[in-house]
């Protein structure tokens, strides 16, 4: 598996499962490989059986993204056909995650209960269920980092991670993921990796719009920073990247995925309107 499941990729495997009929896939891996597995039974009547060994949720939504690299651009697709039969958590299977990957994909989880919690009319059972699902998160992510053995800790942050998955595939995606997809796409960098950069950034940009929301999340997060500045803070004792320079972004890049985020339906999904001049300080401000 490749990082934002190369269209190729997922070409070979359906060519493979159409040649040796298959009926049922088993994705273990982290979100390239569920995204495999979703792009391999989407509209095939095939059924998926996921096994995730990180914490970007993917086991839990009906939504997977593919990318064609000779363009650099990853498209997001929302199939309720593609949604696991069946996702077996098992804290074991993450001891050996390292702690970079804990860390990146575990902010990918928290993202995911931050979008869900300010979505455009989300169902009101949502956010509770996200709200749950960043209290795991803050508390567990630390502990596995310190001690990447602590079972009781790997299965909170699971527990976590799956709460997230299920309230963002509840949800409408908006500015922050649209963002990453458009980033990830055109620089390959890792979703987990955009995620930890991006989301303190776009949260101080909509903190004015939710600020009841806001206020919930850092209270379930046990800080009494304002939340932006709370993720911000947990992002900087954590193993990661924290500006897109460090991560290989090119500068000379960052014009032109605000041109095509500016055009992104999840972008303009954002409770806050987004212009292509808000995405260039944006960009500019994580660089």
């Amino acid at each position: 598996m490749e990082p934002h499941v190369p269209v190729e990729t997922v070409g070979a495997a359906r060519a493979q499962a159409e040649q040796e009929r298959i009926d049922v896939l088993v994705a273990m891996g982290g979100g390239s490989a569920m995204g495999v597995g979703k792009g391999v039974v989407s509209g095939a009547g095939r059924s998926l059986i996921a096994i995730p060994t990180t914490y970007a949720g993917s086991e839990m939504t009906p939504v997977y993204g593919t990318t064609d690299r000779a363009e650099g651009r990853k498209s997001v697709r929302r199939d309720d056909a593609v949604l696991p039969r069946l996702a077996i958590y098992d804290p074991e299977v993450t001891v050996d995650l390292s702690p970079e990957l804990t860390a990146s994909t575990g902010i990918n989880a928290l993202a995911h209960c931050v979008e869900a919690c300010y979505a455009r009319d989300v169902n009101p059972l949502v956010p509770p269920v996200a709200l749950d699902g960043i209290r795991r998160i803050v508390r567990s992510l630390p502990l596995c980092i310190t001690d990447g053995r602590n079972l009781d800790a790997r299965e909170d942050l699971l527990t976590g991670a799956y709460l997230a998955g299920f309230s963002i595939g509840n949800a409408t995606m908006a500015l922050h993921h649209g963002l990453c997809h458009v980033l990830g796409g055109r620089t390959g960098v890792a979703h987990g990796v955009l995620n930890t950069i991006m989301l303190p950034q776009v949260m101080r940009f909509n903190a004015d719009a939710v600020p009841d929301v806001m206020s919930a999340i850092a209270e379930a997060m046990g800080r009494e920073q304002m939340a932006p500045e709370a993720v911000a803070a947990l992002v900087a004792t954590l193993p990661v990247l924290q500006r897109l320079r460090d991560a290989g972004v090119p500068e000379a890049v960052l014009d032109s995925v605000a041109v095509e985020a500016a055009g992104n339906s999840t972008v303009q999904a954002n409770p806050k309107p987004v212009t292509q001049a808000d995405l260039v300080g944006l960009l500019r401000s994580a660089w």
